[in-house]
């Protein structure tokens, strides 16, 4: 058999592997021997230990509740953001989003609604914009106007359902719907007839008296005073925009679905036609931010609330370990080694965690699930709320990957809270230990 080949025999292989797999099964048997033990001494002192399960479980309780509560706020306030001011994704012309002028356009929609019609699950919405002023009997005030598809919007759009008064737009009433804080800016009223004034493609200026059919109330009071919505085909007379042109295409998706593959898939799609897919990260990155302050805010908490937990049980096990110093002594003695002996302390700490851990859950459970179907209501707090581009009904939104963060986090901050005595423990003398009154 040649050097090569004697290198390749599986017995030189198998040995070493029936050696680790034999050390598994003997570590696990000892862990599971040392377990028992650890159980067995959480209960020697029920008070003491129920008093750290009851501390666990309380800031798990309080950290899941915080936790659902920013992030149901969180999610809702971005989410209102996206269905307000341009969907999960939006496609314009290139370079409008760093400089939203009206000759900025997409020149004709009919390629743009052919790629996205072939995408799962996806509505969109086909928008002119364009800066205006608007005026009543005796105020006026700068405004964004929206030429809209009346029924794709009472489909798919937001504002048909924050009316307050009046009516949404109607196929084929040319009305106009404002803001209900504008209209009180403006003193008027659903019925009154005001006046819309911008400029057109071609630099003249440009003017139309239209009467208000309808008023919404959203989440943010500065959308509501700076946007109106008109039919798409008055906005084409007023500003003189030709029938296949849009300004964006906004488009929404389901809960939870990520925009950047879509977004990637129209870019290769729409190659060569001048124009930009943005998602709203893209968009919006004070929005980005928020959502990954909130992140790290969520860090920061169970970081704080085990901490200090953390402090408790370093002063308990202190005083576990001086008060079975003797006992240490005589395991020790009878062949414990020390490392045994920081395992037994730490299943101790691990086994206490897991149910404090456990009755939190529940209780958290509990409460997420009565204030999933009937929401936090806020109302008290509404004007602040409408400041931060939130509802005054919050629902809470459990995200797995926070609370897997969290449980982790809570391991290791238990971890190391146990380390000191568990290695103090294991580092006595054993005729010093024996000899302990």
């Amino acid at each position: 058999m040649s050097a090569r080949a004697a290198w390749w025999n599986p017995r030189h292989f198998l040995v070493p592997i029936s050696a680790v797999a034999a050390g598994a099964v003997d570590f696990l048997r000892t862990l599971q021997m040392l377990g028992r033990v650890a159980w067995r001494n959480i209960w020697r002192n029920p008070r003491r230990s129920w008093v750290l399960i009851s501390a666990v479980a309380v800031g798990v309780f309080s950290f899941l509740g915080t936790l659902a509560y920013v992030d149901g706020f969180s999610m809702q306030l971005i989410d209102a953001a996206i269905r307000l001011q341009g969907g999960h994704i939006q496609i314009a012309g290139q370079s409008y989003f760093e400089s939203p002028v009206i000759h900025t356009t997409v020149r004709d929609v009919q390629p743009v609604e052919t790629a996205v019609q072939v995408l799962p699950e996806v509505e969109y919405l086909i928008r002119l914009a364009a800066p205006g002023i608007m005026n009543s009997a005796d105020q006026a005030a700068g405004v964004m106007i929206l030429g809209v598809d009346p029924a794709r919007e009472r489909a798919f759009g937001q504002v048909p359902s924050l009316i307050t008064e009046g009516a949404y737009l109607s196929d084929t009433d040319e009305g106009i719907v404002v803001g209900a804080a504008l209209a009180e800016q403006l003193r008027s009223q659903v019925g009154e007839r005001i006046v819309l004034m911008a400029n057109s493609l071609d630099g003249e200026l440009s003017a139309a008296a239209f009467r208000i059919t309808g008023l919404f109330e959203s989440t943010s009071e500065d959308f509501d005073k700076t946007h109106v919505f008109l039919h798409r085909a008055e906005v084409q007379t007023l500003i003189g925009f030709a029938d296949r042109e849009a300004t964006s295409i906004a488009l929404f998706l389901e809960r939870g679905v990520d925009a950047s593959p879509l977004a990637t898939q129209l870019r290769a799609a729409l190659a060569g036609q001048d124009l930009e897919v943005l998602t709203w990260r893209d968009r919006s990155p004070l929005m980005v931010m928020m959502d990954e302050t909130m992140n790290l805010a969520n860090i920061i908490l169970v970081v704080i609330l085990f901490t200090a937990i953390g402090f408790t049980l370093i002063n308990s096990f202190l005083m576990v370990i001086y008060e079975r110093l003797r006992e240490i002594g005589i395991m020790m003695a009878n062949g414990v080694r020390p490392s045994q002996v920081r395992w037994i302390l730490y299943l101790e700490a691990i086994l206490m965690v897991a149910v404090g851990i456990f009755a939190g859950t529940l209780l958290a459970t509990g409460l997420i699930a009565w204030w999933h179907a009937n929401g936090l209501d806020l109302s008290a707090f509404s004007e602040g709320l409408r400041a931060f581009g939130s509802g005054s009904v919050i629902y809470p939104r459990v995200d797995l990957r926070h609370v897997a963060t969290g449980y982790a986090t809570i391991l290791v901050m238990v971890s190391l809270a146990v380390a000191w005595p568990a290695w103090k423990a294991s580092r006595f003398q054993i005729t010093a230990a024996l000899h302990h009154a």
